[in-house]
């Protein structure tokens, strides 16, 4: 019967078949009986989790799932106190231990929605189970071809498809020009359902598969090397190979091939993404066996969510299982974006049938014989739930932006790796723009004797002879950023130094750039500079420059026209201010750690008390009877006991010592307090400003300086101030005397400057206000550059390495008041 045709491969068909037979009736019976098979908390929304927890997958997956789940219900009530509860169960590799779980899970646990069943025959097994019971599977891994939403309504591919790479390969044979290929794949589902697609799309570019080798499910050794063998006398010693097998098949095949020598000259081969997903997880015998191999591999666009959930993964599980070499892959992405989104599916779906009248429970009748005994009713929530999954969009997915189309995820980007140089990026491939090659890359191709160079890059295609062409600021103010020397080399090149030169050299260095530099002062024939930032950006949107390297501030309005690095700098705008002037050489300075009205008062109590302490003791204790002056005294020295000299006079009165507790208890307050400012005032210098407010300047009418040639001016400007308020300033010595003069109550600029500024003259001045937000320092490249997402990935790995901490002590940290930087 079809219904059984997922049964995997096994030896003994008769016993799978019965177990599987089992399991349907068994599935049925809930159904067709009055078993009451709906979750036993209804404000809870169980959802099952079935995954292989031996495999690298399973690990991943299960702790990026309960990450999802936490992350989202930090920002997001769930509606109705209707919170997800995972349930999981372990497959172990097995599709019928896979349709028990499912079982188990919908029979006795009433879970409305399945995630992760890993491979094709797990997840083909368990689609026509959620398509039965109206229970969503969702699968971050089961990327098979011949997993369409088409054929299991109930099914939502939350991975990219097999074949959505099928294009980026084409685009490889094409650009090194193979017309004839040899396909290797094993006898998988995932492995057999993408060969049509592949065929077809090397038609399209005149390419076909000259032979189809299948590799079944484990093979041994020996018998790879026999077709090894055969292949090489087939290929007359040569030949492009695509392989698309396993990580544990993978692993055993390259060994092989290294040994049979067919990793060398002539024999050319490219791996599909199911194995070069994997890299990180493959042995290093097997890398370096793997010389210039080509592999396809899942793009993963580097943003804001991406680097904060891969910083908090690090952070939570990098040292826990670094020995098991759990490193994050993409699957992991998947499986984190697929619970994400059904949390958020979840609860739109409850609030949408909540709104509803009560819907009666629906048959599903089904024509096809292999659900025939399945008369069964089923609740509307799965229904609700895949429906509000497949309208799943958003722009915020760790694994990038989140887009499902009939319950498929759309394919993205894909990269072209060297896996021999630790996935060295040589090229990317995305559906809009096609093939487009890295700057680094290095790699030759020799077909039929003939050396094929790849194709240069959209940044080559713009220079001459590989050459980037640079465009470099002329540095009036802060020459530590960037720098260009009056003396010339032998070469006649001028030389550049300087922090933001130094980070960009090394960042290139660390992409392995192959190509030289010319760096270009924007200057005039005196030597001055050719005009503003803005009109050297202007340089690069106009392509006489490839790029842009300074202190150059990633700003909105520049942004329509360049495109930026990530920034390399901290990021925003402050205000400078005098320090008030504190004079600790008064002789009353003693009196400043408390206020005149707390002195005040401090004496009053202490006449106060003595004066209590008379009115208690007068009539019963002859020590506070006698003469006026006797008393006076007596009065005194009691306001002062305590604080001065412990009591002399004996207290016969109750209310006398309750009295004289209570000023104790106060005394010890009050010398705290006063030895505790005290020693402030005595040890720590008072950094006071002497204005808070950008706004308290514009009010009282003040002046506020700038530096010569920044966007500050025009910020300033949509701040009310008046042009001639504004002053113009060129260097730190007119910054300080300026300030210090009072011809300006503050100057405003970017922090990376305030800290280069306040290294020098920190003991004057002072920092002050609300920091203005701007996107700090970046590169600049042209928006059309395939390379500028790499770039900005190099620029953050760098800036979070010491080596950055390093160049940063070389250009600021050198100065009496260094240790208020704050790069």
């Amino acid at each position: 019967m079809l219904f059984f045709s997922v049964t995997l491969k096994m030896k003994k068909k008769s016993f799978s078949f019965f177990l599987l037979f089992s399991l349907f009736m068994s599935f049925s019976t809930c159904f067709t009986t009055a078993q009451d098979c709906s979750p036993k908390n209804p404000d809870l929304f169980h959802v099952g989790v079935v995954l292989n927890l031996d495999s690298v997958i399973g690990k991943v997956a299960e702790r990026c799932i309960s990450m999802a789940l936490s992350d989202f219900y930090a920002v997001h009530h769930p509606y109705n106190n209707s919170k997800i509860v995972l349930h999981v169960r372990d497959s172990r590799g097995d599709a019928v231990i896979a349709a028990s779980a499912a079982l188990d899970l919908i029979k006795n646990v009433g879970v409305q929605a399945i995630i992760g069943p890993q491979t094709s025959a797990e997840a083909e097994f368990l689609a026509k189970m959620g398509s039965v019971a109206h229970v969503p599977i969702i699968s971050f891994s089961a990327i098979s071809s011949s997993l369409s939403p088409t054929r299991f309504p109930y099914f939502i591919q939350f991975a990219q498809n097999d074949s959505s790479q099928v294009k980026a390969i084409a685009a490889v044979l094409k650009a090194y020009e193979y017309k004839e290929v040899y396909l290797i794949h094993d006898d998988s589902n995932s492995g057999t359902a993408v060969v049509p697609y592949l065929i077809d799309g090397l038609q399209e570019i005149g390419a076909h598969v000259h032979r189809r080798i299948v590799l079944p499910d484990g093979i041994k050794g020996t018998a790879i090397e026999d077709i090894l063998r055969e292949l090489g006398h087939t290929s007359t010693g040569g030949g492009v190979f695509i392989v698309h097998l396993s990580l544990s098949l993978g692993n055993s095949f390259f060994l092989h091939v290294k040994e049979m020598g067919m990793i060398k000259s002539g024999y050319k081969w490219i791996i599909m993404s199911g194995l070069t997903d994997f890299m990180s997880y493959m042995e290093p015998s097997v890398l370096s066996s793997m010389k210039d191999v080509v592999g396809i591999k899942t793009h993963v666009p580097l943003s804001g969510p991406h680097r904060r959930f891969m910083a908090k993964w690090r952070k939570q599980f990098g040292k826990e299982y670094s020995k098991e070499r759990l490193k994050l892959n993409v699957f992991g992405l998947w499986a984190y974006d697929a619970t994400f989104a059904t949390a958020k599916a979840v609860n739109r779906a409850i609030l949408c049938l909540r709104r509803k009248p009560p819907c009666p429970e629906v048959a599903y009748n089904s024509s096809s014989s292999s659900r025939d005994f399945f008369n069964m009713s089923v609740s509307q929530m799965g229904s609700e739930v895949l429906k509000q999954m497949k309208e799943t969009r958003y722009r915020t997915g760790v694994s990038g932006y989140v887009h499902l189309v009939n319950g498929e995820l759309q394919s993205s980007s894909f990269e072209i790796v060297n896996v021999k140089e630790k996935s060295q990026k040589i090229g990317y491939w995305n559906p809009k723009d096609g093939l487009f090659w890295s700057m680094s890359s290095s790699i030759n191709v020799k077909e039929d004797h003939q050396v094929v160079q790849r194709p240069r890059s959209v940044l080559d295609a713009t220079s001459s002879n590989n050459v980037l062409r640079i465009g470099v600021p002329i540095k009036i103010v802060f020459p530590q950023f960037i720098n260009i020397s009056r003396s010339y080399s032998n070469d006649k090149k001028p030389i550049v130094t300087g922090f933001s030169y130094e980070v960009f050299m090394n960042v290139m260095k660390n992409l392995q750039y192959t190509g030289t530099y010319e760096f270009f002062p924007y200057e005039n024939e005196n030597g001055e500079p050719k005009g503003d930032y803005n009109e050297l950006i202007q340089q690069v949107h106009d392509k006489v420059y490839d790029a842009v390297v300074g202190d150059i501030t990633i700003l909105a309005n520049r942004s329509k026209y360049v495109g930026f690095t990530q920034p390399y700098t901290v990021s925003g705008v402050r205000m400078v201010v005098p320090i008030k002037k504190d004079d600790n050489g008064s002789s009353w300075w003693f009196m400043k750690p408390l206020t005149t009205e707390l002195w005040l008062t401090t004496i009053l109590i202490i006449v106060l008390k003595g004066f209590l302490v008379w009115i208690f003791e007068r009539k019963e204790n002859p020590e506070f009877q006698g003469t006026t002056s006797e008393v006076v005294g007596k009065v005194l020295s009691q306001s002062f006991s305590i604080y001065i000299f412990a009591n002399q006079e004996k207290l016969q009165s109750n209310y006398s010592r309750f009295v004289l507790g209570l000023w104790t208890f106060a005394v010890f307050i009050l010398v705290s307090s006063y030895t505790a400012n005290l020693t402030s005032i005595l040890t720590v210098e008072n950094l006071e400003p002497t204005v808070t407010n950008l706004d308290t300047i514009y009010k009282d009418g003040k002046n506020v300086g700038y530096q010569d040639g920044s966007f500050v001016f025009d910020l300033l400007k949509r701040r009310g101030f008046n042009e001639s308020r504004l002053r113009k300033l060129s260097s730190l010595k007119e910054y300080a005397n300026a300030l210090a003069n009072g011809s300006i109550s503050a100057f405003v600029d970017e922090i990376p400057y305030i800290n280069v500024f306040l290294s020098k003259y920190c003991r004057q001045f002072t920092v002050a206000g609300p920091t203005y937000r701007t996107g700090g320092f970046g590169f600049v490249f042209r928006k059309d550059n395939p390379m500028l997402e790499k770039i900005s990935e190099a620029v953050l790995n760098f800036t979070e390495g010491d080596h950055m901490n390093m160049i940063e002590k070389k250009w600021f940290g050198n100065e009496a008041c260094a240790e208020m930087l704050e790069f």
